[in-house]
């Protein structure tokens, strides 16, 4: 099966080749200027660089076919991949934090000169690979994580060209280190919320943009479809939702034997509204939960 991810696997390959001449470029330029700021986004861009490669190594996995012992296949790998993007996310962070303090307090000469220059071949390639991501964001938690990346690292150089401009105009070389922290403190937060969103699908949550409610509305609608229940709305992995529920069949759809038709106008309904094309439905007849097990019941009880 084709994940969200998988659609825009060349332009992933095409921000990480970005990436890697900017991380090269930017710890040359951090040897020679003495930039703390420089080092640390050619660190930070170095972490976003390995998410990126993280996330294209998932995509291959995601996409390799069911075995008997993996009946989804892989899809999952790309939200491991998030979850490891993170935790170095946060630990990176902490870091250019710390560095930045020891910085501030004892603040180094910085060539701000060659401080602007590589900060702006930075810049440049963030704003490519932005354009080149910004579509897939809205698609893929992978594709998103590496877009969020790639906007911190945008404002991190732009962080670095105005403390390279204040060095040179002014000789005030606490800006590098100053620059250094913002990055710090773009990262932290970032890195809370792929967890955050990693971790709801991990958890079985319902997919962002999904209205369980709605789901519910939309199934009763159905004409012939007497209720629902045990109704689980779960994401495989980023764009990629999946249901279950039981359909309790009214006295029309039971009598004029319509269990196959309504089966294939929930499916269709439930593609076209939620994007759901993976959907178990049990049909059933009223009574029938009563003979389920207590998950069953409990699931009903929960959400009805």
């Amino acid at each position: 099966m084709q994940t969200a991810t998988s659609g825009y696997r060349r332009r992933l390959m095409m921000v990480l080749g970005i990436y890697l001449s900017i991380i090269v470029a930017e710890v040359i330029g951090a040897a020679l200027t003495d930039s703390l700021a420089l080092m640390a986004e050619a660190m930070h861009m170095a972490v976003d660089g390995s998410g990126i490669l993280i996330a294209l190594i998932a995509t291959f996995l995601a996409v390799r076919k069911p075995s008997k012992k993996r009946t989804y296949g892989m899809m999952r790998a790309e939200i491991v991949a998030v979850l490891i993007n993170c935790l170095l996310l946060f630990a990176l962070g902490g870091f250019i934090l710390f560095e930045a303090v020891e910085r501030w307090i004892n603040p180094p000469e910085v060539a701000g000169e060659g401080v602007i220059a590589f900060a702006v071949v930075g810049l440049v390639g963030a704003s490519i690979s932005l354009i080149l991501l910004s579509r897939g964001a809205k698609e893929s938690l992978n594709v998103k994580a590496a877009f969020l990346e790639v906007m911190s690292d945008g404002i991190g150089a732009a962080a670095i060209i105005i403390s390279g401009i204040l060095n040179v105009t002014t000789g005030w070389n606490r800006g590098d280190a100053l620059a250094a922290a913002a990055i710090g403190v773009i990262i932290l937060p970032r890195a809370f919320m792929l967890l955050r969103q990693a971790v709801n699908i991990i958890l079985q949550g319902v997919p962002a943009g999904i209205d369980i409610d709605d789901v519910r509305a939309e199934i009763e609608g159905i004409d012939g479809v007497a209720a629902v229940h045990s109704l689980h709305v779960w994401a495989l992995t980023s764009g990629v939702p999946v249901m279950s529920a039981h359909i309790v069949l009214d006295e029309r759809g039971r009598l004029d034997g319509r269990g196959a038709e309504i089966l294939d106008e929930l499916s269709e309904h439930l593609r076209e509204h939620f994007q759901i094309e993976h959907a178990t439905l049990q049909m059933e007849e009223p009574g029938h939960v009563e003979h389920e097990g207590a998950m069953h019941r409990g699931a009903m009880a929960v959400v009805a």
